[in-house]
């Protein structure tokens, strides 16, 4: 348990997480608005505001002419539609509610630290996601990172009882959970659908059950997932007569990091000029894009696995990726903060190298979307959601750092007396 002083670091850091978010999002409305723009990166973020504008009018879920119906999955886009129901088409308004759940986030790696470590170690990782500059600037924009990082963390808090199960029917109860909250969180990121497959290595390598009921609950994550994403299915269905569970756009941005052109970096112009969509069905030209991308992989072997290192180069770069931010200062701040970040994630990742479900627990959702991003195309921004359950591991890093000072210190003072 947290001692008072403790609790008062805790509460004080909170509010710094959620006072620094709110200070960047009256900064970042007050630079948008002179530049004469909606938004600070425009692009997914447009086309998310037009969705959850859709839901709350109680217009058809669509987007695009002729309609693209199962473009993107709606977790994201019916937030929007709440924020617009209480507080209208307001953008700023909408960053504000970002910013809020920006701090949610914090207050949630600190939960699941707590859970996995010690109080320090929690206090420490909620410190560094408090502070952490590239978060703060994330948290704040139109786009669905900030609220994916908040299910993924929801997640990985339920999985903390399938690890550390009370009974045997918490662990199975707890499958069942992260099954529901997987499916949840997929459609906030349709990337996220490989976590049953990720989630139950975890529990079958090291839950403390037996093995036939770490089988089992490997089976109910599969099953709660599936639960939760039937209705959008079902949905799907009726407007397209397909079973789609997550979205009709994995083939042309599977396409967009996979064809003769590719460099990487996302650039979807092809849609436009090539306007496959007006004159095939939503499914089939998603499909045409998939195989498209398929072909071109396997025609060339080399240049698909030289995109996939310039793929993981981008995700694992310590500067920003996107036009205008990718330079000056910014790239030297962010280069001086990641060296730091990655240097603790090392040594926390050494330390904790006799706890290898809890590493790999944290460690896991950074493998999964490096994998997706390799064959998809890369960018930081793909992976500031899955450095929250990281900072617990870099925490851990800053903890062994400031023990092996301490007893340096207390060495010395030895010698000299």
């Amino acid at each position: 348990m947290l001692t008072s002083k403790g609790r008062s670091i805790y509460f004080a850091l909170l509010l710094i997480a959620l006072g620094v978010r709110l200070c960047a999002a009256v900064v970042v409305d007050r630079h948008i608005k002179s530049e004469g723009r909606q938004f600070l990166i425009e692009g997914d973020a447009n086309g998310y505001w037009e969705l959850g504008r859709k839901i709350a009018n109680g217009e058809e879920y669509s987007i695009y002419t002729p309609p693209r119906r199962v473009l993107r999955t709606p977790g994201y886009p019916l937030l929007l539609a709440v924020s617009m129901k209480i507080f209208g088409e307001n953008i700023f308004a909408a960053s504000l509610v970002m910013a809020t759940i920006g701090a949610g986030c914090c207050w949630l790696t600190a939960i699941l630290a707590r859970r996995l470590t010690d109080d320090v170690t929690a206090l420490l990782a909620l410190l560094i996601v408090a502070v952490s500059p590239i978060q703060i600037g994330s948290n704040i924009q139109i786009l669905s990172e900030t609220w994916f990082s908040f299910w993924l963390l929801l997640c990985l808090i339920a999985m903390t009882g399938l690890l550390k199960p009370r009974s045997s029917s918490t662990g199975v109860g707890r499958g069942f959970l992260t099954g529901l909250l997987t499916g949840l969180t997929t459609l906030v990121r349709p990337g996220w659908i490989l976590w049953p497959w990720f989630g139950s290595c975890v529990v079958c390598a090291f839950g403390t059950q037996a093995f036939r009921q770490r089988l089992l609950i490997s089976l109910l994550i599969f099953a709660g997932c599936f639960l939760a994403l039937t209705p959008w299915a079902w949905r799907n269905h009726n407007v397209t007569g397909h079973w789609i569970f997550t979205s009709l756009w994995s083939g042309p941005s599977l396409y967009d990091g996979l064809h003769p052109d590719a460099t990487g970096a996302s650039d979807m112009t092809f849609v436009d000029k090539e306007d496959v969509f007006s004159t095939m069905s939503e499914f089939d030209a998603n499909a045409h894009y998939k195989q498209r991308a398929f072909q071109f992989a396997i025609s060339n072997p080399l240049r698909t696995a030289e995109l996939a290192l310039i793929k993981a180069g981008r995700y694992l770069s310590p500067t920003l990726n996107a036009a205008g931010f990718s330079g000056g200062a910014s790239a030297l701040f962010c280069l001086g903060w990641y060296v730091l970040f990655w240097g603790f994630v090392v040594l926390g990742a050494y330390s904790m190298r006799k706890e290898p479900g809890i590493l790999f627990l944290l460690a896991a959702p950074f493998l999964q979307f490096l994998l997706v991003h390799m064959a998809f195309v890369g960018s930081i921004r793909y992976r500031l959601p899955v450095e929250f359950p990281l900072s617990i591991i870099a925490a851990k890093g800053l903890v062994v750092l400031q023990r092996r000072i301490q007893r340096r210190s207390e060495n010395k003072d030895e010698c000299i007396g």
